[in-house]
């Protein structure tokens, strides 16, 4: 039994008797393989934002080595608790870059996950992977739960790398991966809205600066194509890891989603994305498949309770979405921006 079947009626389960002066108790989920740990109060009314701050070493500690901790019973199930909690974090700003979803506010640094549609499934990702700006951790947060599935499925990177074939994972380790976005009006999001401004020039300033091609058609219509790594050392650990939109961004992705066959053809020029290897050349749909079935094996997943919130390493652990019914509402806040070791040194 996978983790996936494990976790569909998963209960939490005492780790151990571990303790923090009585005010705290940490789990597992069973069959999680460790992913996410578990924290929960012992005293109601324990304020987790104080809590987290003066325990902030252990919870750097265990966020690197399990890669994710949900927080329950803490009580923060409004916007303004936790916009309020997220003020124990890094308020340095991450830009973000080539949109790939409009992104709204509900408060200073607290966004609603997503607007996409509720009978639909959203693949397996880390945050902005594809960009040259994110965020080290991502947290979500349940205002309320739906009234059926609405999980976000998460996943361990490194896990998922040390799936796929040596020879799959060698060749995305030597070549890395090339994304292209295609935008305009009716497909994709406008450039307008990716690069929010409506200047061209700006575009290609921005895109010269992060060696990213940049090919207008006409006013509306604009192709972007740029090359990254896709396996990525934890900069505190040095863990290797899948980091990158690779399998997200790919045309088998949209694909499934509208029903196409695999061998069916769809013009270039009619891909909101795609993704390559980094020589040009196709990812096939069995690479694809192997990407695919990676991530199904190490989803884990739980439902959502009012007032969790779910800390995230966005670099060592995706996450997605499970269709749902009903109203959902999760919002998310993303914090500290990714920096190069030499930067982060200085």
């Amino acid at each position: 039994m996978n983790n996936l079947a494990k976790l569909k009626a998963a209960k939490a389960a005492p780790m151990l008797a571990e303790i923090e002066q009585d005010i705290t108790v940490k789990e597992y989920f069973d069959g999680s393989n460790g992913l996410p740990l578990v924290v929960k109060p012992l005293l109601k009314g324990v304020d987790l934002k104080a809590w987290i701050e003066e325990h902030r070493a252990e919870v750097e500690a265990d966020l690197v080595k399990h890669g994710g901790i949900l927080f329950r019973g803490f009580a923060i199930n409004t916007v303004e608790k936790f916009d309020s909690f997220m003020k124990c974090f890094s308020e340095e700003s991450i830009p973000y870059m080539f949109r790939s979803s409009p992104r709204y506010a509900v408060a200073d640094r607290v966004y609603v996950s997503t607007t996409y549609p509720n009978e639909r499934t959203i693949n397996m990702h880390s945050e902005s992977s594809y960009s040259y700006a994110w965020g080290r951790k991502i947290i979500f947060c349940c205002i309320k739960a739906a009234e059926e599935q609405g999980e976000t499925p998460i996943a361990d990177n490194r896990r998922v790398l040390a799936r796929l074939s040596p020879a799959l994972r060698q060749k995305f380790q030597d070549l890395g991966v090339i994304y292209q976005r295609n935008l305009s009006p009716h497909i994709g999001m406008p450039w307008q809205e990716v690069f929010q401004t409506t200047d061209p020039e700006e575009v290609k300033r921005v895109c010269a600066e992060n060696n990213v091609e940049c090919i207008f058609s006409g006013k509306d219509n604009l192709t972007i194509r740029w090359q990254k790594p896709a396996i990525y050392a934890h900069p505190e650990s040095g863990d290797l890891m899948w980091f990158n939109h690779s399998y997200f961004f790919n045309k088998y992705s949209l694909y499934e989603e509208i029903g196409l066959e695999p061998e069916d053809e769809m013009p270039e020029e009619l891909l909101p994305s795609n993704t390559f290897f980094g020589d040009g050349s196709e990812i096939s749909f069995a690479e694809y498949s192997e990407i695919k079935n990676a991530y199904d094996q190490e989803k884990v997943l739980f439902l959502w309770q009012e007032g969790d919130l779910l800390l995230l390493d966005n670099m060592m652990t995706a996450h997605g979405r499970s269709p749902y019914k009903g109203e959902r509402q999760i919002v998310v806040s993303i914090v500290e921006p990714y920096k190069k070791p030499a930067e982060a040194n200085n």
